[in-house]
């Protein structure tokens, strides 16, 4: 099986998939784990060996593995960790691979490889234009248009960054559950709260994408994914699907595109 791993600035997420492409979109097992950058690669092997045997995995299931990350001091722990348990480096994904869309910014160097294997997966997905939009610590949109071109998008701060923000800097403000109230007019201060939070969050949404839309020549298919996703995307007829996979789908097929190349 293929390990395909999203290193975020919150959460580390580790999909198996098949070791052939079989067409399969969803993964066969995954795991989460809280991303802390002070952890040895000693900690996160003991972590994922442990998660491993409660799905009775164990290494030697594993062929290899490819990284994705916006974390580069745990880039390098992952790599040491994955190299002593598979024994062999893992792909990790940067510029320069070959990613089966064009990059067609001011500065592709610039760019997150967390959002070209978006805009990776959402090509895909869409069979042709496509918007990723991915609920993190930031929110990301990543567009792509019919001839396979990357165009860049638009970097929102996520939902839980905007309600961090809130109860942190409003101290007579109660922390809040993320979760819609039953109408936009809340009668109290915890429903008043989650809706300026999530409805108007909603409206953000909402907003960027009807812009990014009306700039494209033909019409985009939007699907979500992130932690938040699964939130925002019912609320609004904006979004066409939500897919907790797609960025691990987009670090699969950068793989299938290089190393089962070489």
């Amino acid at each position: 099986m293929l390990l395909c791993i999203d290193i975020g600035n919150s959460n580390i997420v580790i999909c198996a998939y098949p070791r052939q492409g079989d067409g399969q979109t969803a993964p066969i097992a995954s795991w989460r784990l809280a991303t802390e950058r002070t952890r040895t690669a000693d900690e996160y092997r003991i972590l994922l060996r442990q998660l491993w045997q409660e799905g009775n995995f164990s290494a030697g299931d594993f062929h290899d593995a490819a990284i994705v990350s916006v974390v580069a001091p745990l880039t390098d722990v992952w790599v040491r960790m994955l190299e002593q348990l598979l024994g062999r480096a893992p792909l990790v994904i940067r510029h320069g691979l070959a990613f089966g869309i064009e990059i067609a910014v001011a500065r592709p160097d610039r760019v997150g490889t967390d959002r070209i294997v978006d805009a990776v997966a959402v090509y895909q997905a869409a069979g042709g234009a496509g918007i990723a939009v991915d609920f993190g610590t930031a929110t990301t949109f990543n567009v792509v248009n019919a001839a396979g071109v990357f165009l860049g998008g638009a970097i929102a701060p996520g939902l839980g960054t905007v309600t961090n923000a809130l109860i942190e800097k409003a101290s007579a403000l109660p922390a809040v559950e993320l979760s819609a109230p039953p109408t936009a007019i809340g009668n109290d201060t915890v429903p008043a709260i989650q809706s300026g939070l999530v409805f108007g969050y909603v409206g953000l949404v909402e907003g960027l994408l009807a812009r990014i839309r009306a700039e494209l020549p033909t019409p985009a298919k939007v699907i979500a994914t992130g932690g938040m996703g699964h939130l925002i995307a019912p609320l609004t007829p904006a979004i066409n699907a939500y897919d907790p996979w797609l960025t691990l789908a987009g670090v699969r097929q950068v793989y299938r595109l290089n190393r089962e190349k070489i």
